[in-house]
């Protein structure tokens, strides 16, 4: 199976998985009538309109390189995570209004409540175990969109293991207030999540460099530059940038050789240096050459 087959095969497991869930979670709430269990739905809303937003994303990303996108379409996958993040941001503030109205309204009666674990149980298991694959599949493929969908969904679990705990509390306590206060502790935490996704999503859809890139091209060409290094040698290097293009690595940089050297050698001499840094990335690297001082 090939990698783009792999994607669009998780891509639509993970649909086809918040769909059960979403329903399953839904009955949950509709039985029991529990706030967690409300915001655990929400979250699962946001599960279904990013997992199809997902589809969309693996498939953008794999189209190649075309003339009006020479740096390819990978770019997309960001736009996803970004939006996935939006959308788990609002979902939970949905909920945190929620939460705060029924901490001071609590008329309505939490019911039904081991046909709701039962539910939840079921849900916990399913989101844990896709959401594990999918991080282990977006990590192989290096999508960034299965890897944020995964989170997503890991975190989901938790949502509903939280939820679990309320209707526990409520059903060995009766703290019917607990109810509440713990969908606005469980919205406060998916709200981070949400943000740590738009964070990542934003810093690399406006090229921000990525630091462990940084730091094994510097490795690279410190070697080079060094008298007793590997072959080629290289006087000296600056000007050195990363940055990703969806799964892509794009780094270049300046390499100053010595003034006597003819433009073959030259030439081959970066070839050489962007081909190690490209093995080791797995992206394109593009050398330009200085004559030293």
């Amino acid at each position: 199976m090939s990698t783009a087959q792999l994607e669009h095969r998780a891509a639509r497991i993970a649909l086809v998985t918040s769909v059960v869930l979403l329903l399953t979670k839904l009955a949950a709430w509709r039985l029991t009538g529990s706030t967690a269990v409300f915001g655990d739905a929400m979250e699962s809303v946001v599960n279904v309109a990013a997992s199809a937003l997902v589809i969309w994303s693996v498939w953008m990303a794999n189209r190649p390189a075309d003339e009006t996108h020479p740096y390819g379409h990978g770019k997309a996958e960001f736009l996803s995570s970004a939006i996935e993040g939006g959308m788990i941001s609002v979902a939970m503030l949905v909920v945190m209004v929620r939460s705060a109205l029924e901490l001071f309204d609590r008329s309505a009666a939490i019911e039904k409540i081991d046909f709701g674990l039962l539910l939840l149980a079921f849900t916990i298991m399913a989101n844990g175990g896709v959401g594990m694959w999918l991080i282990q599949v977006g990590r192989k493929t290096k999508s960034s969109a299965l890897h944020a969908d995964g989170i997503h969904l890991i975190s989901d679990a938790w949502t509903s293991g939280a939820a679990v705990l309320s209707l526990l509390l409520v059903r060995w306590k009766g703290l019917a207030f607990i109810d509440p206060i713990i969908a606005l502790i469980m919205a406060v935490w998916v709200g981070f999540v949400g943000y740590r996704l738009i964070r990542r999503a934003l810093g690399d859809l406006l090229d921000e460099q990525d630091l462990a890139d940084l730091a094994k091209v510097e490795t690279i060409l410190n070697d080079h530059a060094r008298a007793d290094g590997p072959l080629p040698r290289i006087v000296s290097f600056h000007k050195v940038r990363t940055r990703h293009s969806g799964r892509d690595h794009w780094v270049d940089f300046h390499l100053q050789l010595r003034a006597d050297m003819d433009l073959k050698s030259a030439h081959d001499v970066a070839s050489d240096i962007e081909n190690k840094i490209e093995d080791e990335l797995g992206g394109t690297a593009t050398a330009h050459i200085e004559p030293a001082p």
